[in-house]
């Protein structure tokens, strides 16, 4: 018993005595139930024994005498601690950690203080180890990190308990310890670092003559004191570091410690720093080592530290003092051990300050009493008047409010009434099946200058050479299996860009016009690999990417197999939708420059503020020597563009844009006003300019009446035609004394073209003010303007759901879809979201937002938002995710947010109602296609087929014929070597030139 753990507290002499007077009782014959208890768990043995009342003790073969007891007594208490030998820290497998060497684990009951633990890594529970219902034992030493699966203790040599749980020995801790000595005062308490791993699994780092233990931030980092230097000792010493049973030896250089300067008794202002003086201050000891206190409970905070000196700031309150002035307190520095008196720090008294303020005070009181009631009296007057003011502003804003609400809801209730009248159309101006396929598959280009439209320029001497290769090249074209691993191997990753994907897709659709029953089998080819390639968790989102040369093929299929149905069936629904968005924006005032409109369902683009402006009608004379006058509603605040805009719309109305003249080619001339004839223009010398501005004129600028006579011509360059407003004046032009127009000088032409102004705005009209800043209000315009367009996107969404109305083609390409869902058993939602992106998202979607792919229009600038809103809307219902709004959304969201719900349950029935089609009827419809795609299309086949073998095939030959003679089923047709052939006779035909 004299051997105990280190790290226990000693023995009480109560805790003894208590044991040895249990000890030197008789002992206590065995019982019956204490033999049936060793064959139970300890618990039930623990929970017995209570019920019993047993007091058990240790039997021994004699009574113990007094002076034995006195001995033991004795020993026990004066028993000294001893370090267990190297050992691993354990813990549980429940993570319960076992702090140093030692396990314990707790028991109900009442333990006996003479316990045996066995295990082969345990030692005998420790002496006085226990307390109440705790056993504590001590492991031995494990060569390795290995559990224990079984502990037994055995109390009074006779209870025998096992514990089944699973104790862990750890990895020993390592060290990463440098050569470099690290430095410290002479003194010690310097601070440095051990790096390593395995820290947290040690239960005390401690350092030799050190007392407090060294804490560890991390698993990897142990931040420890240094003890002082020894005297008798060199300063190069080597402490030592225990981890439990471990031990780690760091080298450590010893320096001067360091002195400072004492400064006597200094007077301290509450603000500015002080500066303790000194050496050797950071030599062995680092910025974090150091602390100063100032008086009893205050501390200086140190900006900056350097070897010879130290800047801190005290506390402005002064601190507790032990000293008999309260104002005067110490201040001592500490580094490590060292702890050093600088000195005494006197705060200066605030002098005379309470008989200053109070003084000030009193005549400052006097004063306010006298100001305070003239204040008083002025104030409530002026609260009177700003609460009179404040009342009419209110008033003012609400009327104001009141207004613009009767005149957005009176307009909407007469645009109703006017709108269908207005959209009464005897053709719809189609583009032909040529400009609506080149609008289809190269978008945002010129689509007159397209080099697909004529054969490329080749000289007399490769002619013979590359006609060879192109007849070569064409035959393997007409060739799926080619066509097929042609298009894998440019869609791998990495190959090709989004720009050249599409682009070879688009030009490759040009080369199989005329054969749609080899596009359409290639189309269905590539859906099928790539849906046998797709993992199910790709499958949802599968259709959704356009980022594959097979999608795009796919919908370049589709749409332009398109073409007949649209312009036989469902076409003049989109018309419709488009001129009914076009016709509601132009009833209402539009600013010219920036596209911003009274009628809109588009925020961005909504005129918030209220225009002054009256509807007239213009009699339009067309070349200004015909009889007919062509009536055209017009607003007073239209430039002049505008107005030519709108009389181009109304005398050429539903005709192609090809066949309209453009602004720049006409010219207004009013032919009665004061002046006699006028021509109009957006700007010329009657312009009102101001600070650099030039205002565009309209027909208010220029006091055009009602019912005004004008004539619409092409512009000529006649010298006997004078106008009053030219802007090349003349002297000739001025002699009419009817003449009433005023001619500022000339300005520069630059600067009437770069600062122009249209409508009202903050900054330009001070009556709008008001109404800016609430433009707020004016989002009800947003509504009215879908109401009026309510009934034309129902129509076309009606139209283009209507399963009797769908092409052969369309239906067909269905129901392939459902096949391929079914062979590769494709859930039903799945399926659903492809229908939705191919028919929805793919197809019409595109012909929604850009009217001009199949119309001959000119889409305007005011126009093109609300398309886009719309087309939003037209995929939002297709899609099959929750439509959520809450008051962050925005307008346009809330706008149609009772809609799509309503649009979302008609798509399911339209699929379920869309009929099959045979195959004969399919193929039927596909070689008519055909046929008039041979017969109408004019594309150039030869440079067509030059573009795709210069663009795809010379740059990236290697990697394509690699793939031909790595294809197994296309071994024996020899693409790989055919191909070869095609591109030597085109290097030879350009080694020639």
């Amino acid at each position: 018993m004299s051997a105990r753990y280190a790290g226990f507290e000693t023995v009480s002499q109560f805790e003894v005595k208590e044991l040895c007077e249990r000890l030197s009782k008789p002992k206590r014959q065995h019982t019956d139930d204490d033999l049936k208890m060793t064959n139970r768990s300890a618990h039930e043995i623990f929970k017995t024994r209570s019920n019993h009342h047993i007091k058990t003790r240790f039997i021994g073969k004699k009574k113990m005498s007094t002076n034995d007891m006195q001995s033991l007594v004795n020993r026990l208490s004066n028993t000294k601690s001893e370090r267990v030998p190297d050992s691993q820290r354990i813990h549980s497998k429940e993570d319960k950690y076992m702090k140093g060497v030692v396990a314990s684990h707790a028991w109900n009951g009442h333990i006996k203080p003479y316990t045996k633990c066995s295990h082969e890594n345990f030692e005998n529970v420790l002496p006085n180890a226990f307390h109440g219902t705790v056993i504590k034992c001590q492991t031995g030493q494990s060569e390795e990190p290995r559990n224990m699966t079984r502990l037994q203790v055995v109390i009074d040599d006779f209870t025998n308990l096992t514990l089944n749980e699973t104790f862990q020995y750890l990895p020993d801790p390592t060290f990463n310890i440098s050569n470099e000595p690290q430095k410290s005062v002479q003194s010690g308490g310097s601070t440095f670092t051990i790096r390593g791993e395995g820290f947290n699994n040690v239960g005390n780092i401690t350092v030799e003559k050190v007392d407090k233990p060294c804490e560890v931030p991390d698993d990897s980092l142990a931040v420890c004191k240094t003890p002082p230097h020894l005297n008798n000792e060199t300063n190069n010493q080597t402490i030592i570091v225990h981890f439990d049973g471990l031990t780690v030896h760091i080298p450590i250089e010893y320096v001067t410690d360091p002195t400072f300067v004492r400064f006597g008794v200094l007077e301290y202002d509450k603000e500015s720093s002080i500066t303790i003086k000194g050496r050797n201050i950071l030599n062995g000891a680092r910025r974090e080592d150091y602390s100063i206190h100032v008086g009893l409970d205050g501390s200086c905070f140190l900006p900056d530290i350097t070897m010879q000196s130290i800047t801190c700031y005290p506390p402005k309150a002064v601190p507790r003092t032990n000293q008999t002035d309260a104002n005067t307190v110490y201040v001592i520095v500490n580094v490590g051990n060292i702890k050093a008196y600088i000195g005494d720090l006197q705060y200066k008294e605030d002098v005379n300050t309470l008989a200053f303020v109070v003084g000030a005070l009193a005549a400052a009181l006097a004063t306010a009493i006298v100001i305070g009631l003239s204040a008083v009296l002025i104030l409530r007057k002026k609260k009177k008047k700003a609460i009179k003011e404040f009342k009419m502003e209110l008033m003012t804003r609400e009327e104001m409010i009141r207004k613009a609400s009767r005149e957005e809801f009176a307009d909407a209730q007469m645009n109703i009434r006017d709108i269908k009248s207005d959209l009464v159309t005897t053709r719809v101006p189609y583009s032909n099946y040529q400009n609506y396929i080149l609008h289809q598959l190269f978008p945002n280009q010129d689509i007159s200058n397209n080099p697909l439209l004529h054969d490329s320029e080749i000289t007399d001497d490769r002619k013979a050479g590359i006609k060879s290769a192109i007849e070569k090249f064409e035959m393997l074209l007409s060739n799926k299996l080619f066509l097929k691993s042609l298009i894998q191997t440019l869609d791998r990753p990495n190959m090709l860009t989004m720009q050249e994907k599409a682009h070879f897709a688009s030009v490759l659709s040009i080369s199989l016009l005329g054969n749609m029953r080899l596009f359409f089998d290639l189309v269905q080819c590539l859906l099928v690999d790539m849906v046998r390639s797709s993992t199910k968790k790709q499958h949802k989102v599968l259709f959704r990417r356009f980022d594959s040369i097979t999608m795009r093929l796919m919908v370049n299929w589709l749409q332009i197999g398109l073409y007949k149905h649209l312009t036989s069936r469902s076409g003049i629904h989109l018309f419709m939708l488009y001129r009914a968005v076009q016709t509601i924006i132009e009833m209402g005032p539009i600013d010219a420059l920036t596209g911003n409109s009274k009628n809109t369902i588009a925020e961005e683009k909504l005129l918030k503020m209220r225009i002054e402006y009256q509807s007239l009608t213009l009699q339009i004379d067309l070349n200004g020597n015909s009889d007919q006058h062509y009536p055209v509603k017009v607003l007073d605040c239209d430039t002049i563009s505008q107005v030519k805009q709108k009389c181009c719309a109304q005398i050429y109305k539903n005709k192609p844009a090809s066949e309209i003249p453009h602004n720049d080619e006409l010219s207004l001339e009013w032919q009665q006003g004061k002046a006699g004839k006028l021509l109009l223009n957006d700007i010329d010398n009657t312009s009102d300019r101001n600070n650099g501005l030039v205002c565009l004129n309209t027909l208010k600028h220029y006091m055009v009446q009602d019912d005004s006579k004008m004539a619409l011509m092409y512009k000529q360059h006649d010298d006997d035609d004078v106008y009053v407003n030219s802007t090349e004046i003349r002297t000739e032009s001025v002699t009419s004394e009817d003449i009433t127009l005023l001619m500022p000088d000339k300005c520069g032409g630059e600067e009437l073209e770069t600062h122009k102004w249209h409508l009202p705005n903050l900054s330009d009209d001070i009556k709008s003010n008001r109404e800016t800043d609430f433009g707020e209000i004016f989002l009800n315009r947003l509504f009215h303007t879908k109401l009026l367009l309510t009934d034309y996107i129902d129509s076309t969404f009606e139209g283009l759901i209507d399963p009797q109305s769908l092409s052969i083609s369309i239906r067909y390409f269905l129901g392939m879809l459902n096949k391929i869902g079914n062979d590769f058993k494709i859930e039903t939602e799945v399926l659903q979201s492809w229908k939705n992106e191919c028919y929805g998202t793919r197809v019409w979607a595109p012909l929604i937002g850009k009217p001009n792919i199949l119309f001959d229009v000119n889409v305007p600038g005011h126009v093109e938002p609300c398309l886009d809103i719309l087309r939003q809307v037209f995929v939002e219902s297709f899609t099959q995710t929750a439509h959520k709004v809450n008051k962050e959304s925005p307008p346009q969201k809330l706008l149609f947010h009772k809609d799509i719900p309503r649009y979302r349950k008609l798509i399911d029935p339209f699929f379920i109602r869309v009929e099959a089609v045979t195959d004969k009827e399919f193929w039927s419809e596909i070689d008519e296609i055909s046929n008039t795609q041979r017969s109408e299309l004019k594309f150039s086949r030869q440079s067509t087929i030059h573009q795709l073998y210069n663009l795809f095939i010379r740059k990236y030959k290697s990697e394509i014929v690699d793939d031909f003679e790595d294809m197994e089923e296309s071994k024996d047709l020899q693409f790989a070597n055919k191909l070869e052939e095609v591109i030597d006779l085109m290097e030879e035909s350009a080694a020639g030139s």
